[in-house]
């Protein structure tokens, strides 16, 4: 199993942990619905995640949901 493969999995289980995932696959479950591409809805996803201000997030890298 590659180094990538593995870094993937473990960031799938982290965000499982804490149920990030399935909020996410719903909305983008509703963007198709839409009418949305595939293209579409990851330009809004970076687009979403560059929103994000840098005081959101904490030196050791994880989410301050308080910002």
């Amino acid at each position: 199993m590659s180094d990538n493969h593995t870094a993937h999995d473990s960031l799938r289980r982290r965000l499982a942990a804490v149920a990030c995932v399935a909020p996410i696959v719903q909305c983008i479950r509703k963007m198709r619905v839409e009418g949305l591409g595939d293209n579409e809805i990851a330009g809004l996803l970076r687009h979403a995640a560059d929103e994000l201000d840098e005081g959101s997030i904490r030196k050791n890298g994880k989410v301050n949901l308080a910002a």
